[in-house]
């Protein structure tokens, strides 16, 4: 027993070393920059991680108009997956409801309607109306004021520093985002909720009102009246499936857009328009095409990293895993040639903590390091009993001593 001291001392001596940080290479050097567009601000980010391929005074804070609405959607159907609401619930339309300013847009309630909740989330993404987003405040929060308070505490969760609402449907100058925000924004509403797309942002057209939900005893409209999404990108830029117009006087013309072609999405934000909706929608357009021209998200043989030996462990090793999944986007000029080679510590003392950092992955594109992702402790290992850790500490010391 009196060699325990020694063993201690073995052990402490073959401490692994720490590590550097994760570390990326910028995704947009060298890259080529888009033309100037009508926008006061602007940002271009890869929907696969976020990461900013293009900006121009993306933090300037500016009223976010209609854009707002997206916060209302992530709440909204929040609400509908923990089950305090349901897509076909009905909805009784109240005076309240409806009152609403000069020049609203609207998706034309009616009080003593009785619509589906469904609808009113269509109502917002498609028509961007206003009177869909006050009565989904209402029944969620009984006030605009309460959601305000519901948007806020979802803004904070995110990071996001500067955007503030004070109500759902971005009418308020009040209400404040930034470009980059935005993006944040609407990239953590598409990875949480991407059957949205599909269910309410693609979509270009909706017939309301309808029959069945007009108040008793009213008739319903003569003709099928349908209402027109203000996303013209829907219409004619292929692969557009979302995300948001918005416009009042004090911020101009906004617009998020995000597009799909071939595995790579990408997400536009422009704020602070001033050519109208038809320079807006160029604008969107353009910046689109030159992500899709510049850049491609890729998803590269990533080989099994394999495992280490873990010293004085009750596991002998301990399993490698990929901190982050290998998709990423690079210049498109390099994504036909990826290769991935492995560095990472053959051995590790125990005890260890499942996602400690192990070693790296590093891609290339020739002679280009387009991406470095973390390889980490799959799973923990503790420290090994008394006679595991006497044991490999004497294996150790005796390979030290003879050089094997």
């Amino acid at each position: 027993m009196r060699k325990l001291p020694l063993v201690a001392t073995i052990l402490a001596a073959l401490l692994l070393t720490g590590a550097s940080a994760f570390a990326a290479e910028a995704p947009g050097a060298n890259a080529s920059r888009p033309a100037a567009v009508d926008a006061r601000s602007v940002i271009v980010v890869d929907m696969a991680n976020g990461e900013v391929l293009y900006e121009r005074d993306a933090d300037l804070v500016i009223p976010p108009a209609s854009l707002t609405k997206i916060m209302t959607m992530m709440v909204a159907l929040e609400a509908v997956d923990s089950g305090r609401v349901g897509l076909s619930d009905r909805v009784l339309i109240t005076r309240d409801d409806v009152t609403l300013p000069y020049r609203s847009s609207l998706m034309y309630l009616q009080e003593g309607m009785s619509v589906p909740f469904d609808d009113l989330l269509r109502g917002m993404a498609v028509i961007s109306g206003n009177d869909a987003a006050k009565t989904v405040a209402r029944v969620l929060a009984g006030s605009q004021e309460a959601f305000a308070g519901l948007m806020n505490a979802e803004a904070e969760r995110l990071g996001l520093t500067e955007t503030r609402f004070v109500e759902p449907s971005g009418l308020s100058e009040l209400n404040t985002t930034t470009a980059r925000e935005m993006a944040v924004l609407a990239r953590a509403y598409i990875l949480r909720h991407p059957g949205a797309l599909g269910d309410y942002h693609s979509r270009t057209t909706m017939h309301f009102p309808r029959e069945d939900v007009m108040p008793a005893g009213a008739e319903p409209p003569a003709i099928k009246i349908l209402l027109q999404t203000t996303n013209k990108l829907l219409f004619k830029y292929d692969g557009c499936d979302g995300l948001k117009t918005g416009y009042i006087d004090e911020s101009g013309y906004n617009l998020i857009a995000t597009a799909e072609r071939d595995g790579s999405r990408f997400i536009v934000v422009t704020l602070g328009g001033a050519g109208g909706p038809d320079s807006r929608t160029r604008s969107g357009a353009y910046l689109l095409d030159w992500a899709f021209a510049n850049w491609k998200t890729v998803r590269p043989e990533a080989p099994d990293p394999g495992s280490a030996r873990a010293w004085g462990g009750a596991s002998e090793t301990v399993t490698l895993a990929y901190a982050n999944t290998p998709v990423f986007t690079v210049q498109a000029r390099l994504a036909g040639s990826i290769r991935c080679r492995i560095e990472a510590t053959a051995e590790v003392e125990a005890p260890v903590s499942a996602g400690t950092r192990l070693g790296q992955a590093v891609f290339t594109s020739g002679d280009v390091v387009v991406r470095r992702i973390d390889l980490v402790a799959a799973e923990d290992v503790a420290l090994g009993n008394l006679f595991v850790r006497m044991r490999d500490a004497l294996i150790r010391f005796f390979r030290r001593l003879f050089g094997g």
